[in-house]
């Protein structure tokens, strides 16, 4: 079935070249200018990834897709802008972006990281329905996304937080490097992905930790990576 990728962009040149581009490379291809349209539109119709740009009128592309990430969490969400400096791309994955790309771009990078990102997605989606992860008193449901902990609800993660969360739970009490956790959610090393990924462990801290600020389950060691534990030790974590 042709992936269906909708582009928020109100930059013509941008958008014309996508609608040529997306297309060539196998994707039928949706164009919105108004970010106003974009919740009306996945109300009615089926999307397989967004390339949101920042700079929109009305809503910026980091509210939008703050929501988005909020009530579309299965949806991949790539930003496609000039607003490239680290603080901004810090900013789009913080919001909930799986991959941050400046323009101007290349056309070939930007389809091999659309197909990337897919990629990622479709493994969570595939054969995972049935696997849970239990590390103590806590679980991972791979096919509903889902942290459980006793006496919270459920929290619902994105498909990248989760292989996150799930390679730290499959390697519980052991220290997992960031070199791993890139790898692992990513595909391949980059400066950029050792951000990403602190973002990332931020961003699941925030979700699954009672307390974010001093984590119980999460722990940084320092130099190296993270380790998930259910029973603090503080001689080796540092929060």
């Amino acid at each position: 079935m042709t992936k269906h990728v909708l582009v928020v962009q109100d930059d013509p040149a941008t958008s014309d070249l996508l609608n040529v581009l997306l297309p060539e490379g196998g994707y039928r291809v949706t164009t919105l200018a108004d970010p106003r349209a974009v919740d009306p539109f996945l109300r009615n119709v089926t999307v397989n990834l967004i390339l949101l740009d920042v700079a929109l009128p009305h809503v910026d592309g980091f509210t939008l897709c703050a929501t988005l990430r909020a009530e579309h969490p299965n949806i991949p969400i790539i930003f496609l802008t000039e607003h490239d400096t680290l603080r901004d791309k810090v900013t789009g994955f913080s919001k909930g972006a799986d991959d941050y790309i400046g323009k101007p771009f290349d056309s070939t990078e930007l389809l091999a990281r659309i197909r990337a990102v897919l990629h990622r997605y479709r493994r969570v989606e595939g054969d995972q329905s049935e696997i849970v992860i239990r590390v103590g008193d806590v679980s991972l449901d791979l096919g509903k996304l889902q942290f459980v902990a006793p006496e919270r609800r459920p929290v619902l993660l994105t498909p990248t937080e989760m292989k996150l969360l799930e390679c730290l739970m499959r390697n519980a009490n052991t220290v997992v490097s960031r070199d791993t956790l890139i790898a692992r959610t990513h595909g391949d090393y980059s400066p950029e992905g050792s951000n990403r990924t602190d973002v990332y462990i931020r961003r699941l801290r925030k979700k699954i930790e009672a307390n974010p600020v001093d984590p119980s389950l999460i722990h940084t060691i320092r130099g190296v990576g993270y380790i998930f534990r259910t029973v603090r030790r503080h001689a080796e974590s540092t929060g």
